[in-house]
């Protein structure tokens, strides 16, 4: 078992390198969370089904208001994966979904957006590109959740 929290840690750490070098990650490391996460969550696996259809549910509904939005602000359809959301976001926040309940995930995915934007600013002068690694800014925030979660008892925020 610890193997797999020292893994999941390894991942988050490696999505957020590469996405602050190369503004993108390889599509093994969500995959990978995924499977750790999956791996590690001590529930029934009925429930965990749940847990994951749920959140899944609402980060898909999330992103198609998004591209609705966009579409009618363009007044033609806008993929968001050309120019306001990665490929690796998607999978990234995908990944993560049995790690959260639901409101849990609700609130690490606004937090994580507040987080991004709090450190593409902070780190203006440091970051020279306009784009924002959203992935690895969130795998950022969830390796310090997690491991506050690992060391402390009280309001957990992850199901670790």
């Amino acid at each position: 078992m610890r193997v797999a929290y020292i893994g999941l840690l390894f991942c988050l750490l490696a999505v957020f390198f590469q996405d602050w070098k190369y503004r993108r990650i390889h599509v093994g490391l969500p995959l990978a969370i995924f499977l750790f996460s999956f791996y590690v969550i001590q529930h029934e696996n009925k429930i965990l089904f749940k847990i994951i259809v749920y959140n899944l549910g609402f980060f898909l509904l999330t992103l198609s208001i998004l591209i609705l939005y966009m579409s009618l602000k363009t007044k033609k359809f806008l993929n968001p994966f050309q120019n306001y959301f990665g490929l690796g976001d998607l999978l990234f926040y995908v990944a993560i979904a049995p790690l959260f309940l639901l409101q849990n995930y609700i609130l690490f995915f606004i937090f994580s957006m507040i987080f991004a934007i709090g450190l593409q600013l902070g780190l203006k002068k440091i970051i020279r590109e306009n784009t924002v690694p959203l992935a690895g800014f969130s795998a950022l925030l969830l390796f310090i959740l997690i491991i506050k979660d690992m060391m402390l008892d009280f309001q957990k925020i992850t199901l670790l």
